[in-house]
């Protein structure tokens, strides 16, 4: 299967995994992800839109440099970027977000330290790093398969 195909997959897998979550956060809590009333509508899917992007150019990043350098890709370091990249992500574009809202600097350090240790933003970084750890497993076996000799069963 193409390692494109692997991207886009993972990045749809990945926003299907963080509309679970902030469904949960929301069914158990009886709270919105966002809990301030002035946030607006966009601020939310915006931080979404950013941790999938961290997850679509961290897998494409890992298949690009593994073609490059003709091996396997490697697991553990894209899968740790990328939960990373999207905790930092989320943060950056929320209290950017926020802090234009607001019309107030001073919320760009607020809205990050309110939700930095938040359930939604926390979650979401996790199942970045599942995601991707995932996929290029899932890579791996696949190119696995597609060099293994074929077998001749002669019964």
């Amino acid at each position: 299967m193409s390692r494109g195909l692997y991207v886009i997959m993972a990045t749809i897998t990945h926003l299907g995994l963080v509309v679970l979550t902030a469904g949960l956060v929301f069914y158990i809590t009886d709270h919105d992800v966002i809990v301030e009333p002035d946030a607006g509508t966009l601020l939310g899917p915006g931080m979404v839109l950013g941790s999938m992007a961290a997850v679509f150019f961290t897998l494409a990043r890992a298949f690009g440099v593994a073609a490059r350098d003709r091996r396997a890709p490697r697991i553990p370091g894209p899968a740790f970027a990328a939960a990373v990249f999207t905790y930092l992500a989320m943060l950056v574009i929320g209290s950017l977000g926020y802090a234009l809202i607001r019309d107030e600097p001073v919320w760009l350090v607020l809205f990050a330290a309110r939700y930095a240790l938040s359930v939604f933003v926390v979650t979401t970084a996790v199942w970045a790093g599942v995601v991707v750890a995932a996929f290029l497993v899932l890579a791996r076996v696949e190119s696995a398969r597609q060099h293994r000799p074929p077998r001749h069963d002669d019964l």
